[in-house]
């Protein structure tokens, strides 16, 4: 048996030989400076509105078209009864581990823990967002590392398509036997725990290749929960870390009605304030193959939210109005937040559809001690 060679090659590092192939996705949902999370300091009175200055994300989920929840009736674009304060509950069904599988999980928490408190970062506590599981089991039975699935959709489609309703970015790492093809016997048998133990290690001190971002998702000062996905054999394991930061409590989630966006709620924090709502737009995803999915740089790469649209302002107050307002700018007709934090938002987000089918994520974005945070990554699936 041949002693195992570490090589870097564009995109990922890999442990060539008979003893084990190691992958990691190289990019985090979250980048170093997301555009959509840009601030915008809205005027007041005859003030200009200053628009953020980066241009570029990319988006996406899978719900058909809308969420099932009851939008308050409109006149004239603006909302004629009361908004429902009842938290809403996804009705997607969570990924519970047991046995010898939450023991993983756990094993894989006090890792991440570990390594965010040498950081100087609080513990982190799992949750149960079903997207990281299936697609841990997606790259464990296709052979690939990636973080788009075979079904087309990012990190966050699937996050909001399982039920998630905060922001998350995530880590995709792989060892072990990874061409189909090839004999597994010539593949040392693994430790599943020693497996993710060098994963986890890997993506925080040896992660120059993707530009730090799996240990700077790992160590996200907003993170509070991660969803974990372990699927293993003797031969190899597929390791995902879906890091999420949960701060809003909807009573109704983004919801188109028409060319009517509504969403209300409750930001958690009482540091946190709403900034404005970002809009992002991405064509619908397509099926992908093994071989796009292992060798096109489109998917072996980081992934980021798409273009952002538009962005949606607060209303001025009576009797004043904004000037010199940025083309992508939308004027909401209801934005209502109290000091509490809770928030009832409505605008007419026509000029957003008007690029027809696609998905349209929408982008809570708080700013706090004079920093924007994306508080949601939530995907709204149009045919």
């Amino acid at each position: 048996m041949k002693t195992a060679q570490r090589i870097r090659i564009p995109g990922s590092i890999v442990l060539l030989g008979a003893v084990a192939v190691m992958v990691l996705s190289t990019g985090c949902s979250a980048p170093k400076s997301s555009p959509t999370s840009s601030s915008v300091t809205s005027a007041t009175a005859s003030l200009s509105s200053v628009a953020p200055t980066a241009t570029s994300t990319s988006v996406t989920s899978q719900l058909s078209t809308t969420v099932s929840t009851t939008v308050p009736s409109t006149s004239s674009g603006t909302s004629t009864t009361a908004v429902p304060t009842t938290v809403y509950v996804p009705a997607a069904a969570p990924y519970k581990p047991s046995g010898a599988q939450l023991e993983l999980f756990q094993y894989a928490l006090s890792l991440i823990n570990k390594d965010r408190a040498d950081y100087g970062q609080p513990p982190l506590t799992l949750d149960y967002n079903a997207a990281a599981q299936k697609h841990a089991q997606d790259v464990f039975d296709n052979y690939f590392c990636s973080h788009w699935g075979t079904d087309g959709l990012k990190p966050y489609m699937r996050y909001t398509v399982e039920g998630g309703l905060g922001f998350e970015g995530e880590n995709s790492a792989y060892s072990g036997w990874y061409n189909s093809s090839d004999n597994p016997a010539n593949y040392a048998p693994i430790d599943v725990r020693q497996e993710i133990a060098d994963l986890e290690r890997m993506m925080m001190y040896d992660d120059a290749a993707a530009n730090w971002g799996h240990r700077d998702s790992i160590v996200n000062k907003w993170a509070r929960k991660v969803s974990l996905g372990i699927v293993y054999d003797d031969r190899r394991v597929a390791f995902v870390e879906q890091f999420e930061g949960q701060f809003v409590e909807y009573f109704i989630p983004p919801t188109l009605s028409g060319s009517v966006l509504f969403l209300s709620g409750r930001i958690t924090s009482p540091d946190i304030t709403v900034n404005n709502i970002s809009i992002a737009f991405d064509a619908l995803p397509q099926t992908l193959t093994n071989s796009q999915l292992v060798n096109d740089a489109t998917y072996t790469d980081g992934y980021s939210l798409g273009n952002r649209v538009n962005f949606i302002i607060s209303t001025p107050p009576p009797g004043q109005s904004y000037g010199n307002l940025p083309a992508e700018a939308i004027q909401a007709a209801r934005w209502d937040i109290s000091q509490s934090g809770q928030f009832s938002i409505q605008a007419d987000i026509s000029r957003s559809l008007s690029r027809g089918k696609g998905v349209y994520t929408i982008v809570i974005v708080g700013a706090v001690g004079g920093e924007s945070v994306n508080l949601t990554n939530f995907s709204i699936f149009v045919r």
